[in-house]
């Protein structure tokens, strides 16, 4: 069978020999996906597409860079998804094997012009950050390159209303920093994790008869991928949900505090003309090296070219459940509503500020403190930084966990580290590990607070253990950290530890 697939940009033609399947020159991605992994995508592979093509398509694949996969340090922008390598080539020998696409891969956003978009029928978006790329925060956005990026997202926008289709995976959604079109485009907002990749996740089949669920024969499966959560333009009156978490089985998680218990993992929606299919799976690599998932993505992208006809029409939203509550034993220090727990003064009321269910901070104002003061507790603190910076969360009355950017992760106690004396005493006080997600992705701390002993969980990953704080008033205010970067919060939530 002959290679059929593009590349462009800094992408050469990069499928490489696998057991009855693809030859080709090896690519700079051949490194960071791997030789074993590449087989098994190979492996997983369906023999054939759902439905013949109307016609020869053409499917435009848009990841990262390999330059940019070598970046694995945290900074100015978001840190690259490893598994945009892992989409991109499924996606490609997807459309290979089973003849329902030619696929062309390219890094270089410079094809988003109407020209260079015309020969295409869908645009795969594979885990790849679009920030720098097609958007610039309005804070980074330097007036002479507006042009350059309205021309890019007026393509976009009018490749898909023209009657042409969209495909998202996992970080797609990443976007509301930005470019909040781009959400009401695809559907919805990336607004935190809830469960994690380590974890075993049951999903169920919303459409158990839906064409495109048609891979799973009727029954729900389970994964070990990252889950998002979901803000507006999300709404199940807006998309078709295909697949979502089986809310009942999965494992316990702070962040799955929505009332109505809805977590959508794939979902279908109509645009102008166009058509729109977006995933929340991809952050795993193995993801795309799972028979059913592949052909559920496939299904999913010729749906998109418009192969496969199947029902978009918006459903209706989850009912919630009296006698559900999602934060028993919680009590809201910010519930996405005001500030009235807080200390605020005329000052900071310009700084922090309540909009959209987050609490925005520019920067440039005093720290904030709660009226109330707290003796043992847990804390529950979403925070997301749009870029580098440093800022933290003050425990009683000034005691920090560090909230930043650098390589050793967030939730470092800065005073008692550097006055550490001995380097198994500074271990107490640093992270065993770097737990932070991407700049501009929504983290989670839980931190318990018993006496003078601080123990702090990280995106579900236990980063700080038992530390001794010596020193420590028994009662004292929580704190959001000034340190001349703008920051956001939400999901603000203490219950005194051991309930």
């Amino acid at each position: 069978m002959a290679c059929r697939t593009k590349l462009l940009s800094l992408v050469p033609c990069w499928f490489i020999l696998l057991p009855a399947l693809l030859t080709a020159a090896p690519s700079p991605l051949d490194k960071v996906i791997g030789e074993e992994a590449l087989a098994k995508i190979s492996a997983a592979l369906p023999a054939a597409a759902t439905a013949k093509p109307a016609q020869p398509r053409k499917v435009l694949i848009f990841a990262e860079a390999e330059k940019d996969l070598a970046n694995k340090s945290s900074g100015d922008h978001f840190v690259p998804h490893q598994s945009s390598a892992h989409c991109a080539q499924a996606i490609a020998l997807l459309g290979e094997k089973t003849g329902a696409f030619e696929a062309t891969i390219s890094s270089d956003p410079a094809i988003f012009t109407a020209d260079k978009l015309k020969p295409f029928d869908a645009i795969v978006l594979a885990c790849v950050y679009l920030e720098g790329k097609l958007f610039k925060t309005p804070r980074d956005l330097i007036e002479k390159d507006k042009p350059v990026y309205e021309a890019r997202q007026k393509a976009l926008f009018e490749f898909v209303e023209s009657g042409k289709g969209l495909v998202g995976f996992h970080n797609a959604t990443c976007t509301a920093l930005g470019w909040p079109e781009f959400n009401q485009l695809l559907g919805g907002t990336h607004h935190g994790h809830v469960w994690y990749s380590q974890q075993a996740v049951p999903l169920k089949l919303d459409d158990a008869k839906h064409p495109l669920t048609a891979a799973f024969g009727g029954e729900g499966l389970t994964i070990h991928d990252d889950i998002y959560t979901f803000a507006a333009p999300y709404s199940r009156e807006q998309v078709h949900v295909l697949l979502s978490v089986d809310a009942g089985k999965a494992p316990a998680s702070l962040m799955a505090d929505r009332a109505d218990r809805d977590y959508p993992v794939s979902w279908i929606k109509n645009h102008g003309k166009g058509r729109v299919f977006y995933t929340v799976l991809g952050d795993n690599p193995t993801t795309f090296q799972q028979p059913k998932l592949l052909r559920h993505f496939l299904d999913g992208i010729q749906f998109a070219l418009g192969d496969v006809q199947a029902d978009a029409k918006p459903g209706k939203a989850l009912a919630s459940e009296a006698d559900f509550v999602a934060m028993k034993g919680w009590t809201p220090l910010f519930d996405g509503k005001d500030l009235s727990a807080w200390k605020v003064d005329d000052k900071q009321k310009e700084s922090w500020v309540a909009r959209d269910g987050i609490l925005h901070y520019d920067g440039k104002t005093a720290s904030l403190m709660t009226k109330e003061g707290f003796g043992d507790f847990q804390l529950r603190v979403d925070w997301r930084m749009p870029r580098r910076g440093d800022s933290g969360v003050f425990l009683r009355s000034g005691r920090q966990l560090n909230i930043w950017t650098w390589s050793m992760g967030s939730g470092e106690m800065w005073e008692y580290r550097n006055s550490a004396k001995t380097d198994e005493e500074k271990k107490l006080y640093t992270p065993n590990v770097n737990a932070d997600k991407p700049v501009g992705e929504w983290n989670t701390f839980l931190v318990t607070m018993i006496g003078e002993s601080v123990t702090v969980q990280l995106n579900g990953r236990e980063v700080i253990a038992k530390a001794p704080w010596k020193g420590t008033p028994k009662m004292g205010p929580i704190g959001l950290q000034q340190h001349g970067d703008p920051l956001e919060f939400k999901s603000i939530y203490i219950k005194k530890a051991g309930e």
